[in-house]
């Protein structure tokens, strides 16, 4: 899940973080994928520290009401923690600093508190304050564990890799034997930063056979196997490891995905399948397999999927879109608008819920609708290709050719890259026989997209403007490339079907 094209998945979403650190020299931050590795094990403190907490929801309120002198002067530890973690799990990292910060102002000389903070301005990439901070508990606990991990971790992001692993081999001497699983964590950290994938995928492999239910091990593994590549011993992995333990349903998740990236379609989704079958809190094991299955032409199932994930986790703007994405292919356009219409009160200001909505009316030929959908949908959010190019065959059904051309164009402009909005446009041209924009629009599209289907415009319209050999010499190209797109020539340029000439032509060609 981006996924969004049966790629592999790497689960934090590429996050990205901004380099304000004058000494941060993390170039690649971009590809490396550390999410996991720093916020996750702050909860390793707040879990074997605290209890669940029905109150939580007060507290946090009594939080929100703090001005109004509505919670005690200092609350307990346990009250902060769930307040980090809580604040951590929503995403809302300042206000995780601004309770550590207050925490800190109460109980100076917890450890913990300065970790919690130094993860979560690590995770922000503020390398330099998170110094600071190791280096406070640091003076606290020289020789607590999570202190010289975090400490390693830090080096590593900014750049110092082979700092770290000396002060690897340091922690090596201070941990028990008990402790393997944690410094092998902190090994494939580090060579994750030194985008050595390959060493990182052979260090949780060695992790995951001593302890298979490593969960940590389990999420941070498939950052490892889709750069280094190594799909098929990912499978054999992670068989091993469903041998052992069948319930493990991150296994089953990254066996999907590997499947996935070796073609191996009908495996993957069972696998993915499996991932929220055992856990049925795994959203997002859902939601990869739906995906999947949308990739597989297979909607019917993808519907299926969708809605148990709405039943489970609650209405959500973008699962509504892919399910309406599916209902729409499968032309259920009653199901779609009934569950769309529902979404668009709760949130008008969706442009995907607008643009589904649109596109239902458009299919139903109710192009007044559709086009007032559309129109909100592009004022919500203007840079849409997609958007604009369903307002144009709007406007082109309406007969309103002169607003169709300016959404053509525009959808064209915006996607310039994808061949499939200037075929668009350019047919649209030629369709109606304005043919020196058509040419100038052709030109223009071969400085940014190439595809067979742009080839075929380009026979189209030598065809029409009467250049006949251009037209064959063109036809032959696109054929040979891609004939499955055949239509597009066939359908601007219908009387070439009576033209024994390229009758001819086209038989050979797409049976040679």
């Amino acid at each position: 899940m981006n996924a969004k094209h049966l790629r592999c998945i790497t689960k934090s979403n590429n996050i990205r973080h901004e380099n304000t650190d004058s000494d941060n020299r993390i170039s690649h931050v971009d590809e490396i994928i550390y999410f996991y590795a720093l916020i996750i094990p702050q909860q390793e403190i707040m879990n074997r520290k605290t209890k669940p907490n029905p109150k939580l929801s007060e507290i946090v309120q009594q939080y929100e009401r703090r001005d109004q002198h509505s919670y005690p002067a200092v609350w307990d530890d346990k009250t902060y923690f769930k307040l980090i973690d809580f604040y951590t799990n929503q995403g809302s990292i300042e206000r995780a600093l601004e309770v550590a910060n207050t925490a800190l102002s109460h109980y100076k000389f917890r450890t913990d508190f300065y970790l919690l903070k130094a993860n979560l301005l690590m995770g922000k990439m503020q390398l330099n304050e998170a110094k600071g901070v190791l280096e406070q508990a640091a003076k606290l606990s020289p020789y607590d564990r999570q202190v010289q991990i975090l400490k390693c971790k830090l080096l590593a992001l900014q750049g110092h890799s082979e700092e770290a692993l000396i002060l690897v081999d340091e922690i090596k001497l201070i941990f028990h034997k008990t402790d393997i699983t944690d410094l092998l964590l902190l090994e494939a950290f580090i060579s994750e930063t030194m985008k050595d994938f390959e060493k990182m995928f052979y260090t949780l492999k060695e992790l995951l056979t001593h302890n298979p239910d490593n969960v940590e091990a389990l999420e941070q593994i498939w950052v490892s196997v889709e750069f280094s590549k190594k799909y098929e011993e990912s499978i054999n992995l992670h068989l091993e490891l469903i041998d052992r333990n069948p319930y493990s349903y991150l296994a089953w998740f990254n066996l999907g995905h590997a499947y996935s990236c070796l073609g191996e379609y009908e495996k993957a989704l069972e696998a993915l399948e499996y991932s929220f079958i055992i856990n049925v809190q795994f959203e997002q094991g859902y939601l990869d397999c739906a995906e999947l299955a949308v990739q597989m032409g297979q909607f019917e199932k993808a519907v299926d999927i969708y809605t148990d994930v709405l039943a489970h986790f609650g209405n959500d703007g973008d699962v509504v879109a892919y399910l309406s994405d599916c209902l729409i292919r499968l032309e259920r356009y009653k199901d779609a608008k009934k569950i769309l219409h529902k979404a668009y009160k709760a949130d008008p200001y969706n442009d995907e819920i607008c643009y589904y909505l649109g596109l239902c009316y458009m299919r139903c030929h109710e192009t007044d609708k559709a086009i007032d959908f559309l129109k909100e949908a592009i004022t919500i959010e203007e840079y849409r290709e997609e958007y604009h190019a369903s307002l144009a065959e709007c406007y082109s059904e309406n007969g309103e050719l002169h607003l169709a051309e300016i959404h053509f164009a525009k959808a064209a402009r915006t996607g310039m890259e994808q061949s499939q909005y200037w075929t668009r446009y350019i047919s649209f041209l030629l369709q109606n026989r304005n043919f020196e924009k058509a040419y100038k629009t052709i030109i223009r599209a071969d400085k940014y997209s190439v595809g067979a289907d742009l080839l075929f415009c380009k026979a189209a319209y030598h065809y029409l403007t009467g250049h006949r050999d251009h037209a064959l010499e063109v036809l032959k190209e696109a054929i040979q490339d891609d004939q499955t797109q055949l239509e597009i020539f066939t359908s601007l340029a219908p009387a070439s079907m009576e033209d024994s000439d390229f009758r001819g032509f086209i038989r050979y060609y797409c049976q040679s």
